[in-house]
């Protein structure tokens, strides 16, 4: 199994121009990184079997800091879990863009959270260095543990949890339009009571 995941990923990673990593979920393969070329975001979470669901509790590696981080420990905040890799260029527009969103969210209880699928913790971090520092939380998932149990279709692909910890959307590939709608989805969720 482990062999069929590693070929997919491959086959994405080559699509979008960079080296094979290795792990990540078959779905991945399934479509290259989700740019221009193809669907940008799926409306209302279509396509995965998470919305509507309690979010897995994963953990994972924090980036540019020590220790870990635990999906259960932001509950009852307003959460949009991204999964990005650093050879993905729809990536390497949309992390910036979320992390613009993540300082004017914050106040609002609003948690952005990136987590790097990057086999090699500097690969993630030397796409890091393009900022001096970054607002969102960043975390990295080297053997696709966190990616496994939500399983995105393509990358990036970003979940939007509720304070209670339900996933309510899902976004799949990104195009620099879609950064309106994920900021209207989670200001949407935050104003709720």
């Amino acid at each position: 199994m482990r062999s069929n995941v590693q070929s997919g990923l491959g086959a994405m990673a080559r699509a979008c121009g960079h080296a094979a990593p290795f792990g990540l979920v078959g779905l991945l393969a399934l479509s290259a990184c989700g740019g221009a070329e193809q669907a940008a975001a799926s409306p209302a979470g279509e396509g995965s079997s998470l919305v509507g669901q309690t979010a897995p509790d994963v953990e994972f590696s924090a980036l540019q800091r020590a220790g870990t981080i635990k999906l259960s420990a932001l509950h009852g905040k307003v959460v949009l879990l991204d999964f990005w890799a650093s050879w993905c260029a729809p990536c390497q527009e949309e992390l910036p863009l979320l992390d613009d969103m993540a300082a004017r969210l914050k106040p609002k209880n609003v948690e952005i959270v990136g987590v790097s699928i990057d086999d090699n913790k500097s690969d993630a971090e030397h796409f890091l260095t393009q900022k001096s520092s970054w607002s969102l939380t960043l975390g990295h998932d080297p053997d696709q543990k966190v990616a496994n149990a939500f399983k995105p279709p393509k990358m990036p692909t970003s979940f939007v949890i509720d304070r209670n910890g339900v996933v309510r959307q899902m976004n799949a590939g990104f195009e620099r339009a879609d950064a309106k709608k994920i900021e209207a989805q989670l200001l949407d969720l935050a104003s709720a009571d």
